[in-house]
């Protein structure tokens, strides 16, 4: 494949990825608003600030998703992330798309982190997260997987929850 189709896959790849990802936060996003009394409950909101950063977190990787992942790079790119942030004192899209091979590790481990934190706390709703060796586009579609699988069960949660109280 040369370098121009492996673009296009990519960014084929990076769209769908995407439109995944919207469309769980617009989930979420009508669970806030069909359910808002039991989200602030302690336990609640604190899972809601965790699938809400998944939601960020999967959004942001998925274009810089396209990297190499030798830890050359990876290093060489959290370098220049740094240069930029201490230099500029301000971060914004074309500074994470740059520093990919960086930026992409940190948005999928804080989604990772936050997906554990909800498994450790609602293992029903949540699935595990099983670590193993994955290639980029694998770990984002796998934590995007996960990430759906805990709004439906957080969806099915309210719902009984709503119901016991109604």
């Amino acid at each position: 494949m040369n370098s121009n189709e492996s673009k296009l896959t990519h960014l084929e790849w990076a769209i769908k990825s995407r439109h995944s990802n919207q469309t769980c936060a617009l989930n979420l996003l009508r669970l806030f608003e069909g359910y808002e009394e039991l989200w602030k409950t302690q336990k609640l909101a604190r899972a809601a600030q965790d699938l809400t950063a998944v939601t960020f977190s999967l959004w942001r990787a998925a274009f810089p998703a396209d990297k190499t992942g030798k830890r050359a790079e990876v290093f060489g790119h959290g370098k220049a992330f740094l240069e930029r942030l201490i230099e500029d004192n301000s971060i914004s899209y074309p500074q994470d798309k740059n520093s990919n091979e960086w930026t992409f590790n940190y948005y999928t481990r804080n989604a990772r982190s936050s997906l554990q934190v909800l498994s450790e706390y609602w293992p029903t709703e949540v699935p595990r997260y099983v670590g193993k060796t994955r290639n980029a586009t694998e770990r984002w579609d796998y934590c995007q997987h996960l990430l759906d699988d805990a709004v439906a069960g957080f969806e099915k949660l309210l719902q009984q929850r709503k119901s016991k109280a109604g």
